[in-house]
């Protein structure tokens, strides 16, 4: 079984870098039901001197929209 989430680390010149796990099919409640749904963790650790956290908050949120309605991306 993969990981479930990491903490991926920024290397000097970096500011930020965003952490892609392996989706995996996992039990969810969808709509009411039990449903089981391809699950993918996504994170991102941002060096907090160069990027606010709200922003960087914003910026993986953006990222989880686009993977869930890919046909976003040309709006």
């Amino acid at each position: 079984m993969a990981a479930l989430g990491a903490t991926p680390i920024i290397n000097h010149p970096e500011v930020a870098i965003l952490g892609i796990n392996k989706a995996a099919d996992r039990p969810v409640v969808y709509k009411g039901q039990i449903a089981v749904r391809r699950i993918l963790h996504v994170s991102g650790s941002f060096d907090h001197r160069v990027v606010d956290g709200a922003d960087g908050a914003t910026f993986v949120q953006c990222v989880k929209n686009y993977l869930e309605f890919p046909a976003t991306i040309f709006i």
